[in-house]
């Protein structure tokens, strides 16, 4: 039967290595071998993989077998050696030896090497196997240690225990000190000290059943009397660790601090006696209650057909307050539409009466313009002025038609707005700026046109009562919000009248009411008249995408 083994020949000889190879082949093996001859190809075999087994050369060219032994230990592995050399003497043989060689076989007899090799695979397995045996109990004791000494009881290990004690105490985890609040060292030399804290009146108990530690056959609960009177309820447990002969070998302790549990207990037991006491009571209140049911039954009747008469009043008074409201939504939809119709009127009237009258008055002041000419220059150039003034009062009364039938026009309100603001500039000689603040969204178009009629009013408010000079329109979208305010710097709104008070007004406000808007109007003597219009834009927004608008102007 052929086994592989993986070897490293430290050797400078081709042949001596062949030689080495074919001893191995006739012991059984299959080697897999690499040869070196020099100390950083030794290195790099060693990095490169692992061996089973090296067979080096005592002497070589500026390398040897002492040189290799050095290299492995500085490696820290653990693997058969054995020289192989044709001139190494008893005392060089010896020093290989010391210096960590496992074997030393001369050249000329070659027939001791598979038993060496045999013999030494099987002690470094052994090597192996204790290594790991001692990793694997540190690795216990320390898991051990460990769990002691992070669970919230305190851990005992007696040893050399006997049918009268449980022998001496060889560990105690640290949690001792904390619920016994005594010493581990002290424990450790006098091992009875943990006895001495028991209360009085459980000391006997403990005491009779003490015999049964060295069975591992412990298992009861006592106080612990603190030196500042306080009790320690602790519930302590032995259990017992038996040899390969099945004897007590040692005993382990777990005493664990049950103060709280035992508090908790008293406390159940005393909510379970106020439980039945409560059970009683409700038991005498349940026959007080059912002497009362009739009485309750026939209130409860009582109640419901009172009930039932004032559902029946209520509702009735309900569709009442609704027929109001709708009819006061229309009687306040036909002032609206009213006040748009006059409004147009008065427009159409400007631009068709007023104008044309004006117009004609403009031709006959031009006429006589022309006929002064000759007559007296001077008269002729009044004539011209008053000609001027006509014309002027033409347009203005042409800007005032067009600003009273303006309407919205499309979707974009922002565009409207800045519309809207630059004809007040144009016709009224009134500084009047837009600015649009944000992506606004676009609304429905009844929204647009409520929000656009709000803002033209407030302009129209603030020239004819106001008589501002400079106004700032701005509509600005924060949050879900949409934001329009029309400032001024005229005279402040008197904050005695209603806002209800004024026809203008009173249309504002019902605009913002039919939109689920809120209207805000301040004043102050420095800063004129601020007018605020917030819009929640949650169900107001139009089917389509955000609209982009031109910048502020």
């Amino acid at each position: 039967m052929t086994r592989s083994i993986r070897v490293l020949l430290v050797e400078d000889s081709e042949n001596d290595a062949l030689l080495l190879l074919r001893q191995m082949q006739k012991g059984g093996y299959v080697p897999i071998s690499r040869q070196v001859d020099n100390a950083a190809d030794m290195l790099a075999a060693l990095d490169e993989q692992s061996w089973d087994l090296i067979i080096s050369d005592y002497v070589i060219p500026g390398f040897g077998g002492l040189e290799a032994l050095e290299l492995l230990k500085i490696r820290g592995l653990d693997l058969p050696f054995i020289i192989v050399s044709g001139q190494i003497g008893e005392d060089l043989a010896v020093r290989a030896m010391k210096a960590g060689a496992h074997d030393y076989i001369m050249k000329d007899r070659l027939a001791r090497l598979i038993p060496a090799v045999e013999r030494e695979l099987r002690e470094a397995e052994m090597r192996r196997e204790r290594k790991r045996s001692r990793a694997a109990l540190r690795e216990s004791e320390e898991r051990f240690r460990q769990l002691a000494e992070n669970i919230e009881a305190v851990f005992f290990m007696f040893e050399m225990s006997s049918e009268s004690s449980p022998g001496r105490i060889s560990y105690v985890s640290p949690i001792y000190e904390r619920i016994w609040r005594d010493s581990t060292e002290k424990l450790l030399q006098e091992p009875r000290r943990w006895l001495e804290a028991i209360h009085p009146d459980d000391g006997e108990r403990v005491r009779n059943d003490l015999p049964k530690m060295a069975r591992g056959d412990f298992n009861l609960e006592f106080r612990l009397l603190m030196s500042d009177s306080t009790v320690r309820w602790i519930h302590y447990r032995a259990f017992p660790i038996l040899n390969d002969l099945g004897q007590v070998h040692r005993v382990a302790a777990i005493a664990e601090d049950v103060t709280e549990r035992k508090a908790g207990e008293h406390r159940l037991k005393s909510t379970a006696e106020q439980l039945l006491r409560t059970v009683e009571e409700l038991r005498r209140m349940e026959e007080q209650l059912r002497a009362r049911n009739d009485e309750l039954s026939q209130t409860r009747d009582e109640l419901e057909m009172r009930v039932t008469k004032r559902t029946a009043a209520l509702s009735k008074a309900n569709g009442q307050l609704r027929r109001q409201i709708e009819e006061r939504k229309r009687l306040e939809q036909e002032l609206l539409d009213i006040t748009e119709q006059e409004r147009r009127r008065l427009g159409i009237d400007l631009h068709d009466d007023l104008g044309q009258h004006l117009m004609g008055l403009a031709f006959m002041v031009k006429g006589l313009q022309q006929k002064l000419e000759e007559e007296s220059p001077e008269r002729a150039a009044e004539a011209e002025k008053i000609h001027g003034l006509v014309s002027q009062t033409i347009k203005h009364a042409h800007d005032l038609a067009l600003d009273m039938t303006s309407e919205l026009e499309g979707e974009d309100l922002a565009v409207a707005l800045r519309q809207l603001a630059q004809r007040v500039k144009t016709s009224f000689a009134v500084e009047c700026q837009f600015h649009s603040d944000g992506d606004i969204s676009r609304l429905q178009p009844a929204w647009a046109a409520h929000l656009y009629k709000i803002a033209q009013e407030a302009l129209s408010n603030a020239i004819k009562h106001g008589k501002a000079r400079h106004i700032s329109l701005r509509l600005a979208q924060e949050q879900k919000k949409l934001l329009l305010s029309i400032g001024n710097d005229g005279l402040p709104f008197r904050s005695g009248t209603s806002q209800n008070g004024r026809m203008g007004l009173r249309i504002m406000n019902y605009r913002a009411h039919v939109i689920g808007a809120s209207l805000d109007v301040s004043s102050s003597e420095k800063n004129g008249t601020l007018v605020v219009c917030r819009l929640p834009l949650a169900a107001n927004l139009a089917p389509v995408a955000k609209g982009a608008l031109a910048s502020p102007g």
